[in-house]
């Protein structure tokens, strides 16, 4: 494993650490992460001189009569942008160092690949000008809807027809300040593991539906990437051979059945035309129309096979759902359960817990807030997740 690598998972790891346990001592540090001492101290000393971290000697001390040093993120150092890049919006959030937002604002788009960094540019402002007394930007971190290569290259958004996009480059020419790239889903898996419920999980497969259904692999506390970052495709797995055309051009996918689109589609030809986003189908689900909620549970059932696969293969201690799949809770989980127990391997499915975000159905666009602080804490790691 890269030298730079094992430096960039170590620093994020410690400063997650700190992050979610105010005033930690570093040997507390050494003792959580596994990491060694000489490790955690250089990591430590680095924080400090950039200024991400506070030292203080408040904190109660592992050895009795003795207070230890406490670290603790610094309140006021910068503050950190994330944007969500939509089919038709541009989500903007800033936040301190702890990942908390202070302000969000939202922007119409119309898809145009050509307008995309200048309105990128121009909403950072905006939202930078709205607090300008919490410090400099620190990083900006960007997620997409598609395929995004470790060289920072977009191969494809099949929600906005985008294919082949150098798009670190692209936004780079327009954003003055640190920039960190990479797909929606994982951004948002990883911003589960930081904020949501997956804080001390360190194995997990996470599963998001929204306009199309994606996925990411979290592995031994660190997302995992593939040969070319493009890993976790999960939404695209075959659960129904020969069936529909999907939008990445193949048959019989997860998302082809499980997307908003799909669902919505599937509803209108049972005679709903006004059915477009998920809350339609949520409001006539609530109302107990039984067509709508039997859309649902074929769904939650080929959704069940999915996350059988998944289980199968990867033996994970937690499965995860996001997006549309945790608004949709009520009516997806005990078909979803149902299913993925009978095609799982038994012993296999009962060492899995399969959970739906609560973060993630309300809190979208904490996974650009995540990219820019990993990035900020990678110590100068790569600017493309994972």
């Amino acid at each position: 494993m890269h030298k730079s690598y094992i430096r960039r998972f170590h620093a994020n790891e410690i400063f997650h650490r700190i992050r979610i346990e105010p005033q930690i001592s570093q040997k507390d540090i050494v003792t959580k992460t596994g990491f060694d001492k000489s490790t955690v101290s250089s990591i430590v000393n680095r924080f400090d001189e950039l200024g991400l971290i506070k030292r203080s000697t408040n904190a109660a001390g592992t050895k009795p009569g003795r207070p230890a040093e406490g670290l603790s993120i610094s309140p006021n150092k910068g503050v950190l942008v994330g944007i969500q890049v939509e089919r038709a919006t541009l989500s903007f959030a800033i936040s301190g160092l702890d990942g908390q937002p202070v302000l969000t604002q939202q922007q119409s788009f119309d898809g145009q690949i050509d307008k995309l960094a200048r309105l990128v540019a121009k909403g950072i402002e905006q939202i930078k000008a709205a607090v300008d007394n919490l410090g400099d930007i620190l990083a900006v971190g960007v997620s997409l809807p598609g395929l995004v290569a470790d060289d920072g290259t977009l191969v494809h958004a099949p929600a906005l027809n985008w294919h082949e996009i150098p798009i670190l480059q692209v936004l780079g020419d327009k954003v003055p300040y640190p920039l960190f790239v990479g797909n929606d889903v994982k951004a948002a898996a990883m911003a589960e593991h930081m904020f949501g419920d997956c804080v001390d999980e360190k194995d997990f497969i996470y599963l998001f539906s929204g306009s199309g259904v994606g996925g990411a692999l979290f592995l031994k506390g660190e997302l995992y990437g593939g040969a070319k970052g493009l890993a976790g495709e999960l939404g695209h797995v075959k659960v129904v051979p020969q069936g529909r055309m999907c939008s990445c051009g193949s048959y019989g996918c997860l998302s082809a059945y499980l997307s908003r689109q799909a669902l919505a589609l599937e509803i209108q030809q049972l005679g709903f035309k006004d059915v477009v986003e998920f809350s339609d189908i949520l409001k006539l689900a609530a109302e107990g129309d039984m067509q709508v909620l039997g859309v649902l549970d074929r769904a939650a059932t080929i959704l069940g096979a999915a996350v059988a696969n998944y289980i199968n293969i990867f033996n994970p201690p937690l499965v995860m759902l996001g997006g549309d799949l945790a608004r949709g809770e009520t009516y997806f989980r005990t078909s979803l359960e149902s299913e993925a127990r009978r095609l799982s391997h038994q012993s296999m499915f009962d060492q899995t817990r399969i959970a739906f975000s609560k973060m993630s159905a309300s809190k979208g666009y904490l996974g650009g807030v995540a990219l820019a602080l990993d990035g900020v804490t990678g110590l100068d790691g790569a600017h493309v997740l994972p």
